[in-house]
């Protein structure tokens, strides 16, 4: 189809230049500087975008290639189901959507999206009320941090505390993620050590996922829907200070040579675990 048709049939607006405004706005939305300025955020690809749709979750315009309305049929059909939901849409001449894009094979279609409102503060035990939690302490790597949140909404996490994290709102993070963010709550907390006091003040147990005394073993102890895992650091672990608030250490059984695993590995069997054994706490 050509370009000049798919404008006149959908009412999109087309952007042509590199130098545009739109395009450099949504070309910066890489950097978490300019994502907070502007409060939006990218999803890019059709399942991405899709599954933002499907979750109603809040769009400021989808933006489509030129390069798709030949090369990608579900692109274009994605991005007229979101205009006929009456989401702009951009038609974008490839080399400016290429900026914009942080793919290394781009899909032809971006959501942009707005930031949530920032959930911390002085609610966490109204937030936290009825949830299985899983914490995450100082997790820096957007991929990893994305794998484990999927993970959590695998397995049956209903919120994620992060303390000290990288940005979830991080392309990387965003497609690692899969969709997960626009379902899973998440709390951002300004002070591991003091977020975790508050849980055990509201009656939870908070278990660090960590070599110490007073461990339990995952396997050989009653995991309770209260409990709140939490995952620490890829390199150095859980920060001296949330692990001297927890409850208790939590470690997983090895065998062979190994230490230990990496993050988003320990987080999915320790939330497997909880899985299997709490199936039947399922509000």
């Amino acid at each position: 189809m050509e370009p000049e048709r798919f404008v006149i049939e959908t009412g999109a607006e087309r952007i042509t230049s590199r130098a545009n405004p739109k395009t450099v706005l949504y070309a910066g939305l890489a950097d978490r500087k300019k994502r907070e300025e502007a409060g939006l955020f990218l999803a890019e690809g059709v399942k991405l975008t899709r599954d933002a749709l499907a979750a109603a979750f809040p769009m400021r315009a989808v933006l489509l290639a030129e390069g798709a309305l030949e090369k990608s049929p579900e692109a274009v059909r994605v991005a007229r189901d979101a205009r006929a939901r009456g989401i702009p849409l951009i038609l974008f001449a490839d080399a400016a959507f290429e900026k914009i894009s942080t793919e290394k094979a781009p899909q032809g279609i971006i959501a942009v999206l707005m930031l949530p409102e920032k959930q911390g503060g002085a609610d966490l035990e109204r937030w936290a009320e009825g949830r299985r939690l899983l914490m995450l302490d100082e997790i820096r790597d957007p991929g990893n941090l994305g794998t484990i949140l999927r993970s959590a909404e695998a397995l049956g996490a209903d919120g994620v505390i992060l303390s000290g994290c990288a940005d979830p709102w991080q392309p990387k993070a965003v497609r690692a993620a899969m969709g997960t963010l626009f379902r899973l709550p998440i709390w951002i907390a300004e002070d591991g050590a003091a977020c975790v006091r508050r849980l055990k003040s509201a009656g939870r147990r908070v278990l660090a996922a960590a070599l110490g005394e007073n461990g339990l073993t995952l396997g050989d102890f009653e995991p309770l829907p209260g409990d709140v895992p939490v995952i620490g650091n890829e390199g150095h672990g859980i920060s001296p200070d949330v692990l001297a608030e927890a409850d208790a250490c939590l470690r997983i059984p090895m065998t062979g040579g190994a230490e230990s695993l990496n993050a988003s590995a320990a987080a999915a069997c320790i939330l497997w675990e909880y899985y299997r054994e709490l199936r039947h706490f399922r509000r």
